[in-house]
């Protein structure tokens, strides 16, 4: 399956050896789409409003333990909505010195073993 996922690269650049628009294919295409997903704030998308992870908005919050679950508890259901090809495997929502870090693993089919993603969460 990680063959079959191609698309445009995130975030959007022009590809120098080409010229064209820069392409990704496989897991680093999926870890793409799963940051886009995860950092894209919930109502963002016109057509789409459910769409998205909402982190963002929790990043200006004090960081505490029920901030972490909220912030886990919406990942999870933002993947599982929104990315069907995987199966989730784990996610973590790391505190770091007031940044917060995400850490998704995932089996993503057509691959070997487990994946992990580690997206940094910054405001925005």
């Amino acid at each position: 399956m990680s063959e079959q996922l191609r698309g445009f690269a995130f975030p959007f650049r022009i590809d120098p050896s080409t010229g064209g628009v820069g392409a990704t294919t496989g897991n680093d295409k999926f870890q793409e789409n799963l940051k886009h997903l995860l950092l894209t704030r919930i109502g963002e998308r016109s057509m789409l409003r459910q769409y998205g992870g909402g982190v963002t908005q929790l990043l200006h919050e004090n960081i505490n333990d029920g901030l972490v679950e909220v912030a886990r508890h919406q990942i999870s259901k933002a993947i599982l909505r929104f990315e069907p090809r995987i199966l989730l495997q784990e996610v973590s929502v790391i505190p770091n010195g007031g940044e917060l870090f995400l850490r998704v693993r995932y089996i993503l089919p057509g691959t070997l073993g487990l994946q992990t993603a580690v997206i940094p969460i910054q405001g925005g």
